[in-house]
């Protein structure tokens, strides 16, 4: 058995889960680390790599969800693997999640370019730069292997951009309450505030949907931090409180 506790909105986990029928009765957050195997993303002038920054900080974020929460974590990749951006948006879609968080780093051609920004849907960009970054997101490698077929249905496909289109409002906010977060103390990241992108993994997810670029790993300074145990593990406790904030505001039904 598992006991609850309700505050503001929010299911909060009480003790420990029984074996039997506890996934089918909890909702889904889908957690999207960017990125992984050939794909390895942006790299730092110290040789880290986005695929395995994002992987260590949606872990980490995954086991605070459901050490604090009364909800199902998934994760779209938890091993150094491609996944197609389709892939990414069906495992949310499929397993019926309430939210949707992709987890991303920045890079720029700009040296001093610092700071966190986190993204919501759009068919245009906030910017020239936001237009450019979401390109290079939009052409990550494929996998060869190819989306489950009732994903690749036409039908089901209009109705997950339905869907999406009708939760823009909640994933502004959502993008809203994990940007604040992220320039809270101790982490100090620069607010780089919040963007719309047409990035193709959000276009067919039918929840709230972000893409949170944690910090610029193309920075040196920034570089650094993000390969720390420490630093990652506030990255993901500031999106975590970011979530609950979300979800004291729109609790699912």
């Amino acid at each position: 058995m598992i006991r609850r506790a309700i505050v503001a909105g929010v299911v909060f986990a009480l003790g420990t889960a029984g074996p039997a029928g506890l996934a089918a009765e909890l909702r889904t957050i889908v957690i999207d680390p960017g990125h992984g195997g050939v794909d390895t993303g942006a790299k730092g002038k110290f040789g880290a790599l986005e695929k395995d920054i994002t992987l260590a900080i949606g872990g980490k974020l995954k086991a605070l969800i459901e050490q604090s929460l009364a909800y199902r974590v998934v994760l779209t990749r938890d091993k150094d693997i491609e996944v197609s951006l389709e892939n990414r948006a069906a495992t949310a879609n499929n397993n019926d999640a309430v939210v949707f968080i992709g987890i991303h780093t920045n890079g720029s051609f700009r040296k001093k370019a610092q700071g966190a920004e986190t993204y919501f849907l759009s068919l245009n960009a906030t910017d020239e730069d936001t237009r450019k970054l979401a390109y290079l997101e939009n052409s990550s490698a494929e996998l060869d292997t190819r989306i489950a077929d009732e994903a690749k249905d036409d039908v089901k496909m209009i109705l997950w951009d339905m869907a999406q289109s009708a939760s823009i409002k909640q994933s502004s906010r959502l993008a809203e309450e994990i940007q604040r977060e992220l320039n809270l103390p101790p982490l100090g990241i620069e607010n780089r505030g919040i963007k719309q992108a047409p990035f193709k993994v959000l276009t067919g997810v039918a929840c709230p949907a972000v893409l949170v670029e944690v910090a610029f790993i193309s920075s040196p300074e920034e570089e650094q931090n993000l390969v720390k145990d420490e630093f990652q593990s506030e990255i993901a406790q500031a999106i975590f409180r970011g979530l609950v904030g979300y979800l004291r505001l729109f609790p699912p039904k």
